[in-house]
């Protein structure tokens, strides 16, 4: 492979040794000579027809100045300098070696062979280096990228959260006001027309209507025990407890009542399940749900009447357990499908720093496991 000839900056006070480097040097090289530290500069700034040259021959001593005290003012220009001495000393060599020098010729010893490999290995090693900082420069460039993205992502999440949280505590909201509206209104609307209803019904001139009076007094007192039962379920009292305990066994006493199914529930001894040391009121709000909604698909769809929910903590990690020894299924092909709403149950309780895991088959029943943080423990 044939090599491309060099632009080379000698700078040698002494014009015998320049001489006898000139004569080392490969005469396809283009060169710009220089006796002076300043005549340097000078070949930097209007040599190779401003292209700069390739490597620096820089003679250790010169007139106006010390060849290492020059070695920073070529590095920063990103020049490799291979350095030039009368003087074969080890010390000296390691010196330059140490202040920014790629190699150290000793002028007496100086033939072309030597000289070109000096060269071309400093010119090879400078370019190394540069393709090297090069690649850290952009190693750096993307971590710095990584970096912001990182922490656009992590503002993004908190904010994503914050909607979460917002959501699930709107939702409360909007069920305290139907269940206000259902206990104020409606209730109160239906307990006005009980009343006329028992009023007419007193009445003699209704006797011929006394049986049809007392089918709708008695539909409209079904009405008010719907509708006391939807106001509970959309806001039942004991979600404000300051047990969370008591909110499981209390979700056990409607499944039983509305779908016939018997729900044991297992509170883990020395689980501390109080208040906002037990977990923040929005997750409370969304893992009742959850289990409700739980054991609503286990009475619908298990083929079975018994269920258990499970109450573990551990630290700052509380776990919920929803099982049952039914028909289970095939967690695979419902998410597929859409299934129970599990999915998007599980995407509510990750923005909200839970987890939702199933454990199910066909046959062998089914286990759903949500884990929270509760991260006022201390």
């Amino acid at each position: 492979m044939t090599l491309l000839p060099l632009r080379v900056l000698l700078v040698e006070d002494d014009a015998v040794d320049r001489a006898l480097v000139r004569r080392a040097l490969d005469p396809a090289h283009d060169v710009c000579e220089a006796a002076t530290a300043a005549e340097g500069r000078t070949c930097l700034e209007t040599g190779f027809d401003g292209a700069g040259p390739d490597v620096v021959l820089l003679d250790l001593r010169l007139p106006d100045a010390d060849g290492t005290d020059l070695l920073p003012v070529y590095g920063a220009q990103g020049l490799p300098v291979v350095m030039l001495t009368g003087v074969d000393d080890t010390a000296i060599a390691v010196e330059t070696m140490q202040a920014g020098a790629l190699d150290y010729l000793v002028k007496s010893a100086l033939t072309a062979p030597v000289l070109e490999v000096a060269l071309r290995r400093a010119v090879e090693t400078a370019r190394l280096r540069r393709a090297v900082a090069e690649q850290q420069a952009e190693i750096a460039a993307q971590r710095d990228r990584l970096s912001e993205q990182t922490a656009a992502l992590a503002r993004t999440n908190d904010e994503i959260r914050d909607l979460a949280r917002a959501l699930t505590l709107a939702e409360q909201a909007e069920r305290h006001r139907l269940s206000a509206l259902l206990h104020d209104d409606v209730q109160q609307l239906l307990f006005g027309a009980q009343i006329l209803l028992a009023s007419a019904q007193r009445d003699a001139a209704a006797e011929p209507l006394r049986d049809r009076i007392a089918r709708a007094s008695a539909i409209v007192g079904e009405g008010i025990e719907a509708a006391r039962r939807l106001a509970l379920d959309l806001t039942p009292p004991v979600l404000d407890s300051d047990d969370y305990a008591l909110t499981l066994r209390w979700l056990a006493g409607p499944a039983g009542e509305t779908y016939g199914l018997t729900v044991d529930v297992d509170i883990a001894d020395g689980a501390d399940t109080r208040g906002a040391s037990f977990a923040d009121r929005e997750v409370r709000v969304l893992v009742t749900d959850v289990v409700r909604e739980l054991l609503f698909n286990i009475a619908k769809h298990a083929g079975t009447d018994r269920a258990t929910v499970r109450l573990r903590r551990d630290g700052a990690t509380a776990e919920v357990e929803v099982s049952d020894a039914g028909s289970g299924f095939d967690p695979a092909a419902s998410a597929a499908g859409g299934g129970f709403g599990l999915y998007s149950v599980r995407r509510r309780l990750e923005l909200l720093g839970g987890t939702l895991a199933v454990d199910s088959a066909p046959g062998r029943g089914t286990r759903v496991t949500l884990r929270f943080s509760t991260p006022n423990t201390a």
